[in-house]
């Protein structure tokens, strides 16, 4: 790991700590385009820093209530104007299925 690749976890470290007092503290941001800025580039963040995001490591740390987890995926669908029925399509042809299909032997059953 280089010197910045510390200075980033660091960094990620302390804003992800920062991020759970302000929840903690029950905080309610009042500006939506700062919610949105956030909330893409956590997106980002997810989906670029896990090699499996369906895994049961990246799954495990994501601990939410029904309603906030189906609260961000609408939201999230809803700003890229699909619906749950292009979403189905989609999660029945990635990785997400595909893990869920595999066979005891480690094949993908077809």
């Amino acid at each position: 790991m280089s010197n910045s690749d510390g200075r980033a976890a660091s960094a990620l470290e302390r804003l992800v700590s920062d991020l759970g007092d302000l929840v903690a503290a029950g905080h309610r941001p009042d500006d939506p385009v700062q919610l949105g800025a956030l909330m893409t580039l956590a997106v980002r963040l997810y989906a670029a820093g896990s090699e499996n995001p369906y895994g049961p490591a990246a799954l495990a740390e994501l601990k939410l209530t029904p309603t906030e987890a189906c609260t961000a995926a609408a939201a999230l669908l809803h700003a890229q104007s699909l619906t749950p029925f292009e979403f189905s399509v989609w999660f029945s042809n990635s990785r997400v299925d595909a893990a869920r299909r595999q066979g005891q032997d480690g094949q993908e059953q077809r």
